[in-house]
């Protein structure tokens, strides 16, 4: 161990120095903090009655909220200050600096985000990375799942008719136009697929299945 004379006033998390206090430190922190302008280091021969005896010791800051919950401090240094007009030959001023961490602010002294706000944002990205769910026929009303079927392909009409019948209230209504819907659905595939005709066909399945010129007439 070795002892310092503190010549200005330092703090940290858990200690704080004022001038003219004497302490005892490892060699390590003598050789960083003996510099001849923050301490001095003292010798080893010095009685200790030659030591002057601080006139006062500053503990770290208690910082509480509003609600009286102490808060965090993640550092509290003690710096000189001008005094105030007239008192220049008066006492030393010095002022404590105080940074605390707020409720909520999620960050941890490293910078890191808070866990909780880190696995809302990890949910919220695996929710944009995730497919969108299948299309559910037992969500939806009639008109919008004879809609929907109006838009996909063969293999995708399929599933949701399938579903719709056998675990689903198998809707007369979408039942009946099943054989349209599955035709309509194969000319889409073409159509996307460039096969030959393919056009053509999409655009007579949505004249009504290809079975004539006239445009069916719907109820919804």
């Amino acid at each position: 161990m070795a002892r310092i004379k503190v010549l200005e006033a330092i703090a940290g998390p858990d200690f704080s120095w004022s001038p003219g206090d004497i302490v005892n430190v490892s060699e390590e922190d003598a050789a960083s903090w003996a510099d001849g302008h923050r301490a001095v280091l003292l010798d080893d021969g010095q009685e200790p009655g030659d030591e002057s005896a601080p006139s006062m010791v500053h503990q770290q800051p208690l910082v509480v909220g509003e609600d009286g919950e102490e808060l965090e401090v993640i550092a509290a240094t003690v710096e000189d200050i001008d005094p105030p007009a007239g008192q220049d030959d008066g006492p030393r001023w010095v002022r404590w600096s105080v940074t605390v961490r707020l409720p909520g602010s999620g960050r941890h002294p490293d910078g890191g985000e808070d866990q909780a706000e880190a696995e809302v944002a990890k949910k919220e990205q695996n929710d944009k990375d995730s497919p969108p769910a299948a299309f559910d026929p037992r969500e939806h009303t009639n008109r919008q799942v004879l809609a929907y079927l109006d838009t996909v392909g063969y293999e995708e009409a399929l599933r949701v008719l399938d579903l719709e019948a056998t675990e689903g209230e198998n809707r007369a209504g979408i039942a009946k136009r099943r054989d349209d819907v599955l035709n309509a659905a194969r000319a889409r595939d073409a159509a996307a697929s460039g096969g030959p005709g393919g056009a053509e066909k999409a655009a007579d399945s949505s004249r009504g299945g290809g079975r004539g010129q006239t445009p069916e007439t719907r109820s919804w």
